[in-house]
């Protein structure tokens, strides 16, 4: 079961993700920028769990937001693994 703390440390992973690519400016596509925003709405809606999570409780994780931190926690295990995954 997930915690505020996982929630917060996939949201810290999120962030690095987006600062590596940020700080490629001149290697990102049309398509990275894309990502980047992407990830970025990502983020905020992140941040929003993390409010409700510290409102009422880790109770507010129902199966499909577990099902979500999972697949977010997949994404970041590749895209550390390969810098150029995204």
């Amino acid at each position: 079961m997930y915690n505020y703390d996982d929630v917060q440390k996939i949201k810290a992973n999120l962030e690095w993700i987006v600062h590596q690519a940020s700080a490629r400016s001149h290697l990102r596509t049309e398509h990275d920028q894309l990502v980047i925003s992407d990830l970025m709405e990502l983020i905020q809606t992140y941040e929003t769990l993390l409010d409700l999570v510290s409102k009422f409780g880790a109770s507010v994780l129902n199966s499909e937001i577990i099902a979500g931190l999972s697949i977010t926690e997949e994404f970041i295990a590749k895209v550390k693994r390969n810098e150029g995954a995204m």
